[in-house]
């Protein structure tokens, strides 16, 4: 009896070592539950670069961009199993849904800074490439449209005396007021969940494809933001 037990612990063991070895994700608790998919939710802040590509007509008035925040809500869905063994919400397959508030600046040559507030909804269609890597398994790349809504805006003019080297102009002024309500941008990035923490460091390119005003201010703004959200399982389906 005793060289059985000791023989199937044998067998067991060198089961598990195998499984280690080859570094894929083998989880022994398979469950019962035929559900493949999980929902996570959770906090996001994170903080970001602007910058601004085009100038008005009458001069450079914008001198680059500057550091800003955001914050909000992440919603992640992610499908299916690594292997057969593992746990749900461990395929290759997710998609990443935000609600966030963005605060925004702008340096100019005039009388002050531009500043704005945008609230964004970006939705991304998210990849993990080594999703049956134990260790890399939270690992990711994304790409998707951000839905960008104009919430504030400062000052309400932006002025500046002009001189050399734009002889005949002696003022000019930009009113804020003319600004569009929104921009469409694309996003593309890297994010990496640590596993079994359900925190989640993510970068991100956001490539403004509208401009600020088409008139006054043909500028697009575009960002580079670094971010962390820590997210919940909330439901299998």
């Amino acid at each position: 009896m005793k060289k059985k037990l000791f023989l199937a612990l044998a067998i067991l063991s060198s089961q598990y070592c195998l499984a280690q070895s080859n570094g894929e994700l083998d989880i022994s608790d398979i469950g019962n539950s035929s559900k493949k998919n999980v929902l996570f939710v959770g906090p996001k802040i994170g903080g970001s670069l602007s910058s601004i590509s085009g100038q008005p007509a009458e001069c450079d008035l914008f001198d680059g961009g500057s550091f800003g925040f955001s914050g909000g809500v992440a919603l992640r869905a992610r499908f299916g199993r690594a292997t057969e063994n593992s746990y749900e919400g461990t395929g290759m397959i997710g998609v990443g849904l935000e609600l966030k508030y963005r605060s925004a600046k702008a340096k100019t040559i005039a009388n002050d800074d531009l500043s704005l507030g945008y609230l964004e909804i970006p939705l991304l269609l998210q990849v993990y490439p080594m999703a049956t890597s134990r260790a890399l398994n939270g690992l990711y790349i994304e790409a998707g449209p951000d839905f960008a809504m104009l919430m504030s805006k400062s000052p309400d003019a932006l002025s500046l005396n002009l001189n050399q080297p734009y002889p005949g102009i002696e003022s000019v002024k930009y009113n804020t007021s003319d600004l569009k309500g929104g921009d469409l941008r694309v996003a593309i990035g890297l994010g990496y969940t640590i596993p079994n923490t359900g925190l989640d460091i993510n970068a991100r390119y956001y490539i403004g494809t509208s401009e600020l005003a088409k008139e006054s201010l043909p500028a697009k703004m575009s960002f580079i933001e670094v971010s962390l959200s820590w997210l919940f399982n909330v439901v299998k389906f």
